[in-house]
């Protein structure tokens, strides 16, 4: 390695393009997307990750400084990349909010949102919930190693001087919402199906018996089943994630393949 910053101007405009992506990404990263989070800290970050990418890369575009349009719109570009990025990561840690909320909808704890500034909407308890245990599963099992790995092959992946994005990009970042919202359905579906057969059994039972007031008794009964379901379901739940994150990481590269 020549040094840190040889006194080559092409060689920060290189980094200037990989800090740009990569202060996308952390901006949208779910850990440091939080309001507490100072500015600087994500900025001072970005810049630590993206001189460590800058170091590893075995090969570095050479960039016409003679053309600065080009330059500008390139730039424009590796935001938008870093954006596209870090909203996929998003995307999957918004699964668990709403599988959250599923259960919270069938549950009656739809009242009991909160206001949530890093969502800017109301977040519900459960929904709350489910999403920070996705965040210290993530921690667990290693995820930001993987997807530190895929940010890194990411440069490999859709060079610094290529074009923005194609048309398998779209399609793979559809497919993969929809594979996304069918997840969080399959996560909560034990608790919404036997929810519903208790919805059923209740009506049944203010059919029978109209001198049971069935909504004061059902709705704390729901609630406490939902919370039991649940701690019964949390082992499980671990697994789950695991071959969730496996199978994300797959589709990062799927989709930075077909760009």
């Amino acid at each position: 390695m020549e040094g840190i910053f040889p006194l080559d101007l092409n060689n920060w405009l290189a980094y200037l393009f990989i800090w740009a992506r990569l202060m996308g990404i952390v901006f949208l990263f779910p850990y440091f997307s939080y309001q507490g989070i100072p500015f600087t800290l994500r900025l001072y970050l970005s810049l630590v990750i993206a001189l460590l990418i800058f170091l590893s890369l075995e090969t570095r575009p050479e960039l016409d400084l003679r053309m600065p349009l080009e330059m500008v719109l390139l730039l424009g570009k590796e935001v938008l990349t870093g954006l596209a990025l870090g909203y996929l990561v998003t995307l999957m840690f918004s699964v668990f909010l709403n599988a959250g909320q599923m259960v919270d909808l069938k549950a009656g704890l739809m009242l009991s949102g909160v206001f949530e500034p890093q969502f800017g909407s109301q977040v519900t308890f459960m929904g709350q919930f489910y999403y920070l245990i996705a965040l210290v599963f993530f921690l667990t099992l290693n995820g930001h190693h993987y997807f530190l790995k895929a940010l890194a092959d990411s440069y490999e992946i859709i060079p610094l001087d290529s074009a923005f994005m194609g048309l398998g990009t779209v399609e793979g970042m559809v497919r993969i919402f929809a594979e996304m919202f069918a997840l969080a359905f399959q996560m909560v579906a034990p608790i919404v199906i036997i929810l519903m057969i208790m919805d059923i059994a209740l009506g049944l039972i203010a059919k029978t018996v109209p001198q049971i007031h069935v909504f004061i008794l059902g709705l704390p009964l729901k609630i406490a089943l939902s919370m039991l379901l649940f701690a019964i379901l949390l082992p499980a739940f671990g697994v789950v994630w695991e071959g969730y994150l496996e199978q994300f990481i797959k589709n990062i590269y799927r989709v930075m393949q077909g760009w």
